[in-house]
């Protein structure tokens, strides 16, 4: 969790509350600005709210078959607009034998994209199977996933806005959880 450098960090480690460090200062009026960031950066996969299995397999005639699962691990989440890009052999025509959701073929950027409208508690698994020329298993890889959430991942909220003499002040506020990088590599 990083403050903005006008905010009193200590405040805010002790009371929960983001104040100015210098009450006489101000942030400019009406433009939004980010006053609180925080970023995860984890190997524990316990941490991975969705997990991406790919499993590629030659099967000996020139072909090879590709399995891809998802698990959404962290059921608080609704993760919308899910798309899952797994690179293919420039050129090649993937024959799709099982799909939960809709796939499309992006031949710009040589990609497979699988996508998934929701992933949330009711829809927490799903699969796609295919298969495509090639012997090259390792072709598949990176597989990128992209989607947006409406709920952090941690639980912080805004509970209330004051001015410096205690006054409340109406607010609106923005949640939304996108990946910065997220691949299975």
């Amino acid at each position: 969790i990083k403050t903005h450098p006008k905010i009193d960090k200590k405040k805010f480690q002790s009371d929960s509350v983001i104040s100015l460090k210098d009450a006489s200062g101000s942030f400019p009026l009406s433009q939004p600005i980010g006053v609180l960031k925080w970023r995860i950066v984890s190997t524990n996969e316990d941490d991975i709210p969705l997990t991406i299995n790919c499993w590629p397999s030659p099967n000996g005639n020139g072909t090879v078959d590709v399995n891809i699962e998802y698990e959404l691990n962290d059921t608080r989440l609704e993760l919308d607009n899910v798309i899952v890009s797994i690179p293919i052999p420039h050129g090649a025509q993937p024959s799709i034998s099982d799909v939960d959701g809709v796939y499309d073929v992006n031949r710009a950027r040589g990609t497979l994209d699988w996508e998934i409208q929701t992933i949330d508690d009711s829809n927490k698994n799903g699969s796609l199977d295919f298969s495509i020329p090639g012997s090259d298993a390792g072709a598949f890889f990176p597989v990128v996933v992209s989607f947006v959430c409406k709920r952090p991942y941690y639980d912080i909220t805004v509970t209330g806005v004051t001015t410096p003499d205690g006054q409340e002040v109406d607010f609106s506020q923005l949640v939304s959880l996108v990946p910065d990088q997220y691949a299975v590599i």
